[in-house]
């Protein structure tokens, strides 16, 4: 129960936070925003975004991981605050740094879906769809595009997944295991799934055996 309550205590907070921070972008006043952002960091973490930003993805992860409860909300507020940042520097058309901060907002939302035992809130992943979209126009980092992987197929966009499985080999062949991987489970649910998701039984099994041959050639 205290870790029930100390989670919603933090999202009560971010929520708070976000409607001022939606007000001072309103009004134009983006250091006002950025300093918004800065005190709730501190508040919830104990370190500010000056910190946060030197750190990566992984070491941050890691920083907010010394209980397992709390992995996955540590990360979905992480990434709130990453995404406001990001809007924030795009409303003043710095695009790489608003796409960075993006990235990095995938990342830890993706890696707070990975550790989730419950079931997402619908806000929740609409949050992360509003990320996915402004990035999956745009040329991202290897990690990032691990991310998307993760969240197509975790929203059954299973076609857009296989899309992605063929660029990341392109980068390196030990995604073919992966691309393997993901046809064996594709396989394993029902027709009606597949067809949801625009890729037919068919065309994963196709798939399948292009990638079992190419790791074997």
């Amino acid at each position: 129960m205290l870790t029930k309550d100390y989670i919603m205590r933090m999202i009560d907070t971010l929520v708070k936070v976000i409607e001022r921070v939606l007000h001072l972008k309103e009004i134009e006043d983006f250091n006002g925003a950025l300093d918004e952002i800065d005190k709730v960091t501190k508040e919830l973490f104990g370190f500010d975004r000056n910190f946060i930003n030197n750190l990566s993805d992984a070491q941050l992860v890691k920083m907010v991981s010394a209980s397992e409860v709390l992995i996955a909300p540590n990360c979905y507020l992480l990434g709130a605050l990453f995404k406001e940042e990001a809007e924030i520097f795009r409303l003043q058309n710095q695009e790489d740094t608003s796409i960075e901060l993006y990235e990095r907002a995938l990342n830890l939302f993706v890696e707070g879906l990975r550790n989730s035992s419950a079931e997402i809130e619908e806000g929740h992943l609409n949050k992360i769809k509003g990320v996915v979209d402004i990035l999956e126009n745009e040329s991202v980092t290897i990690d990032t595009e691990e991310s998307l992987f993760f969240y197509y197929e975790f929203t059954g966009a299973y076609d857009k997944a296989e899309n992605l499985i063929y660029d990341l080999i392109e980068y390196d062949n030990k995604y073919i295991e992966n691309g393997i991987s993901f046809c064996e489970r594709l396989l394993k649910k029902d027709d009606n799934e597949l067809i949801n998701g625009n890729l037919p039984r068919e065309e994963i099994a196709e798939s399948l055996l292009s990638l079992r041959n190419k790791r074997n050639s």
